[in-house]
């Protein structure tokens, strides 16, 4: 159509700019590479639609403009430099500025933004150092010492935008000023002038050449004085060094005239030097000019030099000047120059012309030098190639070549231009090979075709050069991922959408052709429940099911669009789709469940909360339910609700209210709306009681808690209506007195000790206690309680004796009882416990003293054989303590007192019974001086006597006396003078008690009874009865007498009874009861009675010689022993037969028939029958008549029974609270035995348990006490083993146990089971969800169940509520909408008396929102190499915005050799696990890959890269194990002998070698020196004369480390004369360049020297690998033949540096030549890439996004080049073919990235095969590592019971604990163990178990 137009752009369209023809030709520019070269379309075309068609073409020329993406860069991260101190300067230069050292920094931009500017960061706190800012010279403003080290930081800003810098180091060391020897060597430079040239192309910091003077002793430093314009170049401060040091242009400046100063120190010297910008030859024209021509060539030559005045350029070696021909004297030498056109040989333009006197003329060799007169020819006229457009950067592409017919012509190869400028920025041209590399990826899309002109050129003058056309043709390959448009993409879809419905389209594009441009789409992620479905094909997303708003309304679908290239591209796109109500749905709120929180004091008509229903018609609300007694009303049409009747949270603490909303069509929907009242503060404490009281005991301890009479803790207890903190009591002692004995808990009201109580000192504390509560404002109690405490008083103080030392004195003679002393003791103690009882423990020898136990006399027990001196040691005690004093007495005899009493001794009686006070004795003394008092007093006090202290008036106290207990009293009375109490005399008065007849007659011997034959005659004794007296005198004479008259018997005085009158016939067998009276002769008399029975018996009955018997036995006499023998008489049969009639119930004896002796036949027991009366019978044998007798027999008790207790087994309780000395009970044991054996004492037997140690037992009593304080939570119960031992010997005992249970008192407070607990829990946990449990226990038991637990503070904004009987924590019921990310909850427990507190420490997460994040993605880091093992090398800490687990970073190290070397903890902080060795090529530089990981399993990556810097622990290496050298003698003063090579495996410093000649022989350093730098060894003076001398000597070789190190080598020098011939090699040095893998014995080339003489070849062996230690190298002897030896490593040794010796013999000494071949390994592809960890261990979380980084994996290559460059793939033969649609890894970069989020619960653990290819020319080597990816988990399942009821069972006897009653289990779908991990909490009843 007429007027319209297109405008199709060739060559570029849709690659880097588009065309639209519908806009009037506007050219679209797309985002472009940085380029530095024009883009020229080769045409854009505009043609209409007319017919015919008519059309135009402009080109159009784009410029790509620079982008500030470089930084600046230094030439050396760290600068070192040793300055010789500054001097201090002068006032009047005070301003000048001393040149430092110059940094230098360059960056890759152009234009301002590679414009530098410099500054100094840090390290120049005091003004000391300036720097130009835009050349970067530091200079110093200040004086400098020695001695001081400066370090300052520079930094290096480019000008672009935004700006980008980088920093450096510059280390300063000011050193002494060197001193200069007297005799040193004039400091010049080795040149004059100096001369180089450079290319205005070549790169800042490249060398341009090496400004030096001659050998000196000191240092030398350099620095550019003048002629540097703009700054362009830089000099190496210590070593001379010139680099370009800012771009150059020739345009600007092609000449510089540097001038260069160089100093020591103290010396200056200076020159100047010439450069010239630009690319050509510098050729250096020396002449010598000749005397004598002796051929027509050499004629001509002469005359062209002389008669034809042309003058050529000499060079005089000995005067280093430059002059003409004809001012040179005649020498040897040569000369280059331009002959006449007329040369008779057209073929050279050039002659070379070398003179040496052969005869007394010369002889002239000329040499014809080819002329550059050919120009170099392709081997081809034009070049094609093709090349794949995926190949890498650096790829070679052709190998282009020319040849040149020219001699040694070397030809450069360039690339000129290129018919499209894009394309000179993909190819570079090695100018040396003719190879045409690719620079960069090249791309199909964007041109398919490069058309480039490369020019060849030689390096002769004229130069020749010559073009050829080169086509690189791209093929395309599958390098281009599918690309969306028409993002971002969104869309809506009603809930009710069928299924298949049509929601949207996607579209992708791919810029590749054919198969590689065809899209296949699928739903990557996001799609939850298969939602929604995808047209593989046109990108339709479709509904898959049916959608419900309310459980998901929005989808966030990840759609991927993929290619069918091998392998696929793919991308991805985000499309939103939102699911909206249809329009026939009933109402549907907007939440679930609404709540609400209100104060319980707002007024009626207070806003509550709004429920809002979604509905496409107006909704109608209404409260259907829980609204109890009103309180609420709702808005129908705003959903409103408002209070409407007061709140009282006491009474209603919160509301369910069923709120329905209906819309217009009658369809309505019901939700919750809970309403939790806020409590207020509006209820006042108030105390239980107005009294309360409590007693306390002296003993208790500090912190001790006050108790009630009831053995409780003493509590204080108020109560207050409100609820949570509006309830918390606290509890205040209101006066300030009370605050020193008394505290009170302020939360539970238990009241404690603050101090030690003293009853003594005061006994009753009265004071008031106030209660108030935490709400605000805060309320007190109506009025304070009364608080009264009784302290109790308890046996704790000790008896104290009023001296610690008594003394008394005992006069001799003194009796028994004569009081020595008195000893007092008092006790602070009250009542029965200060009861006191006094022993004498030590010192009583002999028994001599006794003490009083109660009052404490001394008293005299023993009088006989007393010594002179004693001390006793007396203790006191009051059954708990006891104390001990001193008494120390003395026994003397009172020789010196003249004092004498009127009798020697007083007699007094005193009759018995009398109770009347009468005086016995007036003691009267003479010898005294007139009216000087004495004094009287008993020395043994008794009761009964008292004498008057003044008058001597012995007299009775009127208690009675008994004579038969005591007749006789011993009174001693002492006679003192006042104040003389040492002069003592002493009488004894004796007291006799007269008797009284008290007591009456006593018969003894009972039972009386008698047997009388009836034959028996008078007078006859029948029986003798006897009776006793206690009284004495007439009062015990005893008269006998019958008390009824007898007709047969009568009763002598004596007491026989006789027969009076014989008995009649009749009598036989008759029993008479005789009376018998005793009375004695006492006024008045006193009598007894006795009854004698007598029995009258025949003349055949036996009869037994005593009336009966009595005997006394031991009750363990032994079996068959014989007791008693007991006969009868006057029978009248043959024998009497002697029976036990009666009195053995047990048989326990028997009686020998015919002897009558009694046995003992059983054991016998005292205790069982201590006596027995035996009848025994004597019986007649012939007449059978019989008598009895009794025989007594009385057992004498033996100790063989045990005391035997009372009881079994014994028990008791008693109070932890009880003091010590509280009685427990009482044990009693009886003895059956008698006497002493009897009594029993008591004893506590020790066991392992030492429960004795608490208790102790009162030995008599069986008392047991407490001994110590008793604990329950301890000892709940106490076995005691009771011991009873009775008073026998040997003694018998009886063990019992006594069992007392301790009965618990609230002494201990609650403790929880950790101190503190950590939980974490959602932001968007609901109310009532369980957060976590705190458990406490008490070790009181009565208190198990009391406990109760509350939240005391962090809980300010009532988020949560503890369960005050369980201590479950949960969302409460006030929870804000947001809360904060972590909460410190105090929880306390009480158990009424006591509390303790616990801290929950709750975490609230939402999700793991952020990675760890490393401050740097790279870090540069120093260490010193040989650093100890842990040096600290770098903090690389990573920080996490995440809070809790989520934000908690572990570290790891990825590479396995770093792994080997360092070791990182948890903060991120680097330490080295073994030194480090810099010299190791490994080692120089060793990155460490990081990965920081979260709690959640999210990761960030980072690497550290540590330089081991140097130190100085290697020696210099000499090149050659000893040097050779010859020389003429006749060569001049500072001509250079040989080269001293040495090389350091260290840097800086430590790598600067000094040269010095160490000789034994002073002639050495006469004749030579050598250079301190640069090692050359030169003559010092003429050697004429010196011929055939051989010098030999050692150089040393020292670094200048700290400290420094050495070498030293063998040097031999030959000084032969001037005629004699030396070997010459052709050339000043070799150099070759060989590929590592060539073939062993390959001969490099053959180096032969010109001699006359046969040459011996040899090479100098070094110490270092390029010096040829290893012998990597041979030459052929003979013939000079450099050959290969062994295989070459271009990775080991890239280099060789050898010395060839030329050796003749002369006159028998050796004539020696060298010359050095430099050997250059290049590098083939031998090595393959290895990867730095195998196999790599990565973690992902599920559920992340794709494209989230997994880990990168690097692989080095020791190869160079394009053959250590490295591209990474995944393997084709993964273990599972998803790999590849989950995963793929960068093949630059090797970042593993995901395709797909990723579900642990479907697979845990991904194991990906990674290759990594390096990209050499001819053959490409593969490796592989694997990566093991590990899914984290999300804990996205939550724990399952696999039982809904668990049963266990328990026996209500098994002790705690009892073992697993019932297990329980729980699964959870997550896999991840901190996910599955469950957390088991008892909420209820759980006092009694634990789970």
């Amino acid at each position: 159509m007429p007027g319209h137009a297109e405008y199709p752009a060739l060559g570029l369209q849709g690659t880097y700019c588009n065309v639209k023809a519908e806009v009037n030709g506007l050219l679209s520019i797309n985002k472009l590479p940085s380029f530095e070269i024009f883009i020229v379309s080769p045409q854009i075309t505009i043609t209409d639609h007319g017919v015919p068609p008519k059309s135009t073409t402009v080109r159009v020329i784009v410029q790509v403009l620079d982008e500030n993406d470089n930084r600046p860069l230094f030439l050396e991260k760290i600068y070192k430099i040793r300055l010789p101190e500054r001097e201090r300067p002068e006032r009047e230069r005070a301003t000048k500025r001393d040149p430092v050292y110059r940094v230098i920094a360059s960056d890759r931009d152009e234009g301002p933004n590679a414009e530098i500017s410099y500054s100094i960061e840090e390290g120049d706190e005091h003004g000391k150092f300036f720097i130009e800012p835009k050349t970067g010279l530091v200079s110093s403003k200040k004086f400098s010492s020695a001695g001081e080290y400066d370090i300052l930081t520079i930094k290096a800003v480019d000008n672009g935008r935004p700006q980008k810098s980088s920093t450096c180091r510059l280390h300063i060391e000011w050193i002494p000023k060197p001193e200069v020897p007297a005799d040193a060597a004039p400091l010049r430079f080795e040149e004059f002038p100096f001369s180089f040239s450079v290319m205005e192309s070549d790169p800042v910091a490249h060398m341009v050449g090496v400004v030096a003077t001659e050998s000196s002793d000191v240092p030398v430093w350099f620095e550019i004085t003048g002629g540097n314009y703009d700054s362009r170049f830089d000099v190496g401060k210590a070593s001379g060094t010139l680099i370009v040091a800012r771009p150059l242009d020739t345009e600007q400046k092609s000449n510089y005239n540097l001038t260069v100063e160089a100093t020591d120190g103290t010396r200056t010297v200076s020159t100047q030097g010439r450069w010239r910008c630009f690319f050509g030859l510098v050729l250096l024209v020396v002449l010598t000019c000749l005397r004598q021509f002796s051929s027509p060539r050499l004629q001509w030559l002469s005359n062209t030099l002389t008669t034809t005045n042309q003058a050529g350029n000499c060079f005089d070696q000995r005067s280093d000047k430059l002059g003409l021909a004809s001012e040179l004297p005649p020498v040897r030498g040569f000369c280059v120059f331009n002959p006449p056109s007329t040369d008779p040989e057209p073929s050279s333009s050039a002659s070379t012309v070398f003179l040496q006197d052969i005869t007394p003329w010369c002889l002239v060799l000329i040499r014809v030098i080819d002329t550059n007169n050919h120009r170099p020819q392709f081997s081809q006229q034009v070049y094609v190639v093709n090349v794949p457009e995926d190949e890498p950067a650096g790829t070679e592409v052709l190998q282009i070549s020319a040849l040149d017919r020219d001699e040694k012509n070397k030809l450069t190869y360039t690339l000129l231009s290129s018919t499209d400028p894009f394309s000179l920025r993909k190819f570079r041209l090695d100018p040396g090979t003719g190879t045409l590399y690719t620079t960069e990826r090249l791309d199909h899309e964007t041109m398919h075709r490069h058309i480039l002109t490369v020019m060849v050129r030689d390096q002769d003058i004229p130069v020749k050069r010559n073009l050829v056309r080169v086509i690189v043709d791209v093929d395309d390959t599958n390098d281009n991922a599918p690309w969306f448009i028409g993002t971002p993409y969104s869309g809506r879809v009603f809930e009710s959408a069928a299924i298949g419905s049509a929601v949207l389209q996607v579209t992708a594009l791919d810029k590749d052709k054919g198969y590689n441009a065809e899209v296949i789409y699928s739903i990557d992620s996001g799609n939850i429940g298969n939602s929604f479905a995808i047209d593989p094909v046109l990108g339709t997303i479709t509904v898959a099911k049916e959608l419900e708003c309310s459980s998901k309304s929005s989808f966030e679908l990840i759609v991927k669009a993929s290619d069918n290239g091998a392998p696929p591209l793919s991308s991805t796109v985000t499309v939103n789709i939102e699911v909206t109500v249809s329009d026939n749905a009933a109402p549907r709120f907007t939440e679930k469940e609404f709540s609400a929180e209100v104060s319980e004091l707002a007024p009626p008509g207070s806003f509550v909360s709004m429920v809002t229903a979604v509905s496409q018609s107006s909704v109608f609300y209404q409260i259907k339910g829980g609204n109890i007694n009103n309180a609420f009303d709702i808005n129908p049409n705003s959903g409103v609700v408002v209070t409407q009747q007061p709140l009282d949270y006491e009474t209603t603490s919160e509301y369910k209210l069923i709120v329905q909303g209906t819309n217009m069509a009658g369809l309505a929907t019901n939700t919750t709306l809970l309403i939790h009242l806020k409590d207020e503060n509006d209820n006042a404490p108030v105390f239980t009681q107005r009294e309360f009281k409590g007693i306390i005991s002296e003993l208790a301890s500090i912190n001790s808690v006050v108790l009630t009479h009831e053995n409780t803790p003493f509590v204080i207890h108020a109560s207050d209506a409100d609820c949570d903190q509006n309830a918390r009591l606290i509890y205040q002692i209101v006066e300030p007195f009370a605050h020193n004995y008394f505290a009170i808990d302020s939360s539970t009201g238990a009241i404690r000790t603050t101090t030690a109580l003293d009853y003594e000192q005061k006994s009753v504390f009265r004071f008031t206690v106030q209660v108030h509560d935490l709400g605000m404002p805060r309320l007190f109690a109506e009025t304070p309680a009364n608080v009264t405490i009784e302290v109790i008083d308890v046996n704790d103080c000790s008896p104290i004796f009023s001296q610690e030392l008594y003394e008394a004195a005992v006069i001799v003679p003194t009796y028994k009882g004569v009081q020595v002393i008195q000893v007092n003791a008092t006790d602070l103690d009250s009542g029965p416990k200060s009861k006191l009882l006094f022993s004498i423990s030590e010192g009583n020898i002999g028994d001599k003293f006794k003490i009083n136990p109660v009052m404490g006399i001394i008293a005299i027990q023993n009088v006989t054989q007393l010594r002179s001196r004693y001390e006793l040691k007396v203790r006191v005690s009051d059954g708990r303590f006891a104390s001990a004093a001193t008494v120390k007495v003395t026994v003397k005899e009172n020789k010196e007192n003249k004092k004498k009493f009127t009798q020697e001794t007083y007699q007094a009686y005193i009759q018995e019974n009398s109770s009347d006070k009468k005086t016995l004795a007036v003691i009267a003394a003479v010898g005294n001086q007139v009216n000087e008092p004495l004094f009287y007093r008993i020395l043994n006090p008794d009761n009964r006597f008292k004498v008057s202290s003044t008058s001597g008036v012995v007299s009775t106290t009127g208690i009675p006396f008994d004579r038969e207990a005591q007749d006789t009293y011993d009174i001693i009375v002492e006679i003192t003078e006042e104040k003389k109490s040492d002069d003592a005399a002493h009488i004894l008065v004796t007291v006799n008690v007269e008797d009284v007849n008290d007591n009456k007659p006593l018969f003894v011997n009972l039972p009386y009874h008698a047997l009388v034959q009836m034959d028996a005659e008078e007078g006859h004794v029948i029986r003798q009865v006897t009776a006793v007296d206690k009284d004495i005198g007439p009062n015990a004479h005893i008269h006998y007498s019958l008390k009824e008259p007898e007709d047969h018997f009568e009763i002598n005085p004596s007491g026989e009874i006789l027969l009076k009158k014989k008995f009649e016939k009749d009598s036989l067998d008759t029993k008479f009861v005789l009376v018998v009276v005793a009375k004695d002769n006492g006024k008045p008399p006193l009598s007894a009675e006795v009854e004698v029975p007598v029995t009258v018996v025949n003349k055949a009955m036996p009869v037994f010689e005593r009336p009966f018997y009595s005997i006394e036995i031991p009750e363990n006499i032994q079996l068959h022993s014989p007791v008693l023998h007991v006969q009868a008489s006057d029978s009248e049969g043959p024998r009497i037969v002697y029976t036990i009639s009666e009195g053995d119930p047990f048989k326990q004896f028997s009686i020998d028939f015919n002897t009558g002796v009694i046995h003992v036949i059983q054991p016998l027991d005292f205790e069982a029958h201590p006596a027995y009366k035996l009848n025994i019978r004597a019986t007649d044998s012939l007449t059978g008549a019989h008598s009895e007798v009794f025989v007594d027999i009385i057992l004498e008790d033996v100790n063989d029974n045990a005391p035997v207790f009372l009881s079994n087994s014994y028990y008791a309780n008693i109070s932890e609270a009880s003091v010590i000395g509280t009685s427990v009970l009482q044990v009693v044991a009886r003895d059956s035995d008698m006497g002493n054996n009897k009594e029993v004492f008591y004893q506590l037997v020790e066991e392992r348990g030492k429960s004795s140690d608490f208790f102790t037992i009162d030995r008599d009593s069986g008392i047991i006490s407490t001994a110590q304080v008793l604990d329950h939570e301890e000892v709940q119960q106490h076995k005691l083993r009771v011991r009873a031992v009775d008073g026998g010997v040997p003694a018998l005992t009886s063990d019992i146990t006594v069992t007392v249970d301790v009965t618990d008192l609230n002494d201990n407070a609650p403790v929880f089971t950790e101190h503190t607990y950590e939980t974490t829990i959602s932001e968007l946990a609901p109310r009532g969800h369980f957060v976590s449990q705190v458990k406490a226990f008490d070790a009181d038991s009565s208190d198990v169940n009391k406990l109760e637990f509350s939240i005391i503070s962090g809980n300010e904004e009532q988020n949560f509520a503890i369960n005050k009987q369980t201590g479950a924590i949960v969302i409460s019921n006030h929870r804000r909408p947001h809360m904060q990310p972590f909460y410190n909850l105090s929880i306390s427990v009480s158990d009424g008396v006591f509390r303790n507190s616990a801290v929950v420490m709750v975490t609230v997460i939402g999700a793991n929102f952020h990675n760890p994040t490393f401050s740097q993605t790279e870090y540069l880091v120093e260490v010193v190499e040989n650093s100890p093992v842990g040096t600290l090398v770098a903090e690389a800490e990573a920080t996490d915005d995440d809070e809790g687990i989520y934000g908690q970073i572990t570290y790891h190290i990825v590479n396995d050799f770093a792994k080997d070397k360092f070791s990182i903890n948890g903060k991120g902080e680097i330490f080295t696990l073994e030194t480090l060795d810099r010299e190791n090529p490994v080692e120089k530089v060793i990155p460490i890959s990081l990965i920081a990981k979260d709690g959640g399993g999210k990761v960030g990556f980072c690497v550290v890269n540590v330089i081991v810097t140097d130190a100085n622990d290697n020696s210099p290496q000499f090149r050659a194990f000893e040097y050779k050298a010859t020389i003429a003698s006749d060569v001049p003063r500072g001509t250079s002998v040989l080269k001293i090579a040495a090389s350091d495996m260290d840097e800086g410093s430590n790598a600067d070698i000094e040269y010095s000649i160490e000789a034994d022989v002073e002639n050495v350093g006469e004749n030579f020196e050598i250079h301190k730098t640069s090692g050359v060894i030169v003559t010092k003076e003429s050697l004429i004369g010196l011929e055939n001398e051989l010098y030999a000597f050692f150089v040393r070789a020292k670094d200048t480390g700290n400290p420094p190190r050495h070498s030293v080598v063998q040097v031999y020098i030959r000084i032969v004369s001037s005629e004699t011939p030396l070997p010459r090699f052709a050339e000043t040095f070799y150099r070759y360049t060989v590929a590592e893998d060539l073939t062993i014995g390959t001969v490099i080339d053959i180096i032969q020297a010109e001699s006359g003489q046969s040459v011996v070849y040899s090479l100098a062996r070094g110490s270092t690998p390029e010096s040829n230690a290893d012998e990597v190298f041979v030459v052929n002897r003979d013939t000079g033949a450099l050959k290969l030896e062994k295989r070459l490593d271009h990775e080991m040794t890239k280099w060789y540096q050898l010395i060839l010796l030329a050796q003749t013999k002369h006159e028998n000494y050796e004539i020696v030549a060298s010359v050095n071949v430099n050997i250059q390994v290049k590098d083939v592809n031998d090595n393959k890439p290895i990867f730095e960890a195998e196999p790599y261990e990565a973690v992902t979380v599920e559920n992340l996004p794709s494209g989230t980084q997994v880990i990168q994996v690097k692989a080095t290559d020791l190869d160079s080049g394009t053959n250590g460059h490295i591209v990474y793939s995944l393997d084709l033969r993964q273990t599972s073919q998803e790999i590849f649609e989950l995963f793929a890894v960068n093949s630059e970069t090797g970042w593993v990235t995901t395709l797909k989020d990723l579900d642990r619960e479907k697979t845990e653990k991904y194991v990906i095969s990674v290759l990594a290819t390096d990209q050499g020319d001819m053959v490409q080597h593969v490796t592989g590592t694997s990566v093991e990816v590990m899914v984290a988990d999300v804990n996205d399942n939550s724990p399952r019971f696999t039982a809904e009821i668990y049963k266990g069972t328990v026996s209500e006897d098994d002790p705690p604990p009892s073992g697993v009653i019932a297990i329980l289990s729980t699964t959870d779908e997550d896999s991840e163990d901190l996910n599955k991990q469950v957390n088991y909490f008892i909420t209820g009843g759980f006092f009694y178990f634990l789970v």
